[in-house]
């Protein structure tokens, strides 16, 4: 077979591969606790393209680092499957659907009603729930493997804070070290990647000149207005940056960042933007395309401005957390063989079915808490608890037709 030939099959199943993740960027509802599951369910048993193991693996190494986990997790399989060209488009195609969403959302506001929304608390419930459920299988048995995800699980309902991820993560690993003694199978040997520090230096580079423009912008405040856009990539690019633990991390230091310390938002627009964040797909870092959207109209921006802050929430919250995976992951193909290494990673994975197991606490404990007085919006609440976990246990009804569903139920129990 020619060369030709052959880089035509490489190719189309490069695109095959791309279909299937953008599917997943516009049916990925319930969170990066259900975005794990819905990765093995398309790319591993509807489509071999990885093994399970792959998939852990690659999921417990992105866990490490700062920014979207379940966005490098799935740009990381696209490098595997085809190189950093692959990687990029990967990252588009999960990410876009989402982020063009969310766009329009924020440049029309009203788009979904808050009213609309009545029922995504019991339905993202029900995601998370099924989501602990799938995944308690996926963990290596052992005892210190379930202590860990206990343990971790309680923790993070118990002490509602950020640093409760990198913690239990580093924990995690070192406890699986220690204490577990089972026998691993023997991985095949590949060439170790070559290690681009480009992608460090650019990382740091960012990190540092926008860093000092945004100080020397706060200090001199008579240039802030013409250098808006400036700031707000400045406060983005941080925020993907150093935000350990995911979306949860990232809503709590951009309410810090863009409720309190530079109130550019009311806090119920800020919640207005995460309630309809359960509504979308894809990663929740799209987050920051609303919130810099609305930053820029509060300003006082035109719509044109208002699309640039959408550019600038997509481009500088995954920016970081690119480069940062892009860099560390020849660095741990190098490493991944040892055993050591391989048996931290069981316990950072249990410890991040721990943060799943400590979400579905803290969703399903307050909706079921404010369902003491049976009025028929709690009724109706509990068939769609009921109806959603029912219809993700039958996998016969596609995720986006029972969120379509729910936001219907809420219309018309609205209206």
């Amino acid at each position: 077979m020619s060369q030709h030939n052959i880089a035509n099959i490489r190719k189309a199943r490069h695109y095959k591969f791309l279909r299937q993740v953008f599917w997943l960027g516009m049916t990925a509802f319930g969170g990066p606790q259900m975005h794990l599951n819905l990765f093995k369910r398309r790319l591993v048993d509807k489509n071999p393209y990885f093994s399970l193991e792959t998939l852990k693996e690659v999921n417990a190494f992105c866990s490490v680092l700062p920014g979207p986990t379940s966005t490098q997790t799935i740009s990381l399989l696209g490098w595997k499957k085809g190189g950093p060209r692959l990687a990029f488009f990967t990252l588009l195609a999960w990410a876009l659907p989402g982020a063009i969403t969310m766009s329009i959302i924020a440049l029309s506001p009203k788009f979904l009603g808050t009213k609309n929304l009545v029922f995504i608390q019991p339905m993202v419930a029900a995601f998370i729930a099924y989501a602990l459920i799938s995944m308690l299988p996926w963990i290596r048995k052992s005892l210190t493997n379930y202590t860990i995800l206990a343990l971790v699980g309680l923790f993070g309902f118990l002490f509602n804070t950020p640093f409760i991820f990198p913690i239990a993560l580093i924990l995690g690993g070192f406890s699986s070290f220690l204490f577990n003694k089972y026998e691993l199978s023997e991985m095949q040997v590949v060439e170790p990647k070559k290690i681009e520090w480009a992608n460090l230096i650019v990382f740091g580079l960012i990190f540092f000149i926008i860093g000092g423009g945004g100080l020397f912008l706060a200090e001199n405040p008579h240039y802030l207005k013409l250098s808006e856009p400036f700031v707000l990539f400045e406060n983005t690019y941080r925020i993907g940056a150093i935000s350990f633990g995911g979306g949860n991390t990232l809503a709590a230091m951009s309410y810090e960042q863009y409720v309190l310390f530079k109130p550019r938002l009311s806090p119920q627009e800020f919640n207005t933007g995460l309630g309809l964040l359960q509504a979308l797909p894809g990663p929740n870092f799209n987050f920051m395309i609303y919130l810099n959207s609305l930053s820029i109209k509060t300003n006082g921006g035109t719509i044109l401005y208002q699309l640039i802050g959408c550019l600038i929430g997509f481009v500088a919250v995954f920016l970081p957390g690119m480069l940062m995976v892009f860099f560390a992951y020849p660095l741990w193909n190098r490493i991944e063989n040892n055993r050591n290494i391989r048996l931290s990673l069981d316990g950072i994975f249990a410890a991040t079915v721990g943060f799943v197991f400590s979400a579905a606490l803290n969703i399903n404990s307050t909706f079921w808490h404010t369902t003491t007085s049976l009025t028929p919006e709690k009724i109706i609440g509990i068939g769609i608890f009921i109806t959603t976990l029912a219809l993700l246990y039958v996998r016969r009804i596609p995720t986006p037709f029972i969120v379509l569903f729910v936001l219907f139920t809420g219309y018309l129990f609205s209206n």
